[in-house]
């Protein structure tokens, strides 16, 4: 099967600059001893002493995190879409405020929800327009700042736009 793999920018010096790349396989383990064999060097980045999947390194198969499916062992079929997102830990925590527009297909999903369960990150939701056809929140995002990053990343990995809301507020 061929996937389609989001390189974070931290790998892409092993995938010659790539943000994305087409590999083969059957399961989420297939595709990733597919990438180490196209690009040296990616399994050890991933991967730890073990033999497990560092404890900081997330993989999304179409925008679910492989944890709530079978792990490496989840099945993949021709088209799908693998992220890979690495944890950064030390940052200062701050707040950012975005909006989101979700398509259609993601309105009655609890994608929010999940953004708080999935990263480190608590949200808040200041204001929220939704209809049959289209949602837009704003979303307050509060966690360190490459945590919120990761957040973010997810969201556009759904097909979520995120746009940053730039105001000078007193809190």
């Amino acid at each position: 099967m061929a996937v389609l793999v989001r390189i974070p920018t931290p790998l892409r010096n092993l995938t010659r600059g790539q943000d994305e790349v087409t590999v083969q396989g059957s399961t989420v383990g297939e595709v990733i001893e597919s990438l180490e064999r196209e690009y040296r060097g990616i399994r050890e980045r991933l991967f730890g002493e073990d033999g497990n999947l560092k404890r900081f390194v997330n993989i999304y198969l179409n925008g679910e995190d492989i944890r709530f499916l079978d792990h490496l062992q989840t099945e993949v079929k021709d088209g799908d879409e693998v992220s890979i997102l690495p944890a950064i830990a030390g940052g200062v925590p701050v707040k950012k405020r975005f909006w989101l527009t979700f398509p259609q297909k993601l309105i009655k999903e609890p994608v929010i929800y999940r953004v708080g369960h999935m990263f480190q990150v608590v949200t808040n939701i200041r204001t929220a327009s939704i209809s049959d056809e289209i949602g837009l929140v704003g979303l307050e995002m509060e966690g360190e700042p490459e945590e919120i990053e990761r957040a973010v990343a997810y969201l556009k990995s759904l097909e979520v736009r995120v746009e940053p809301i730039e105001l000078d507020v007193v809190e």
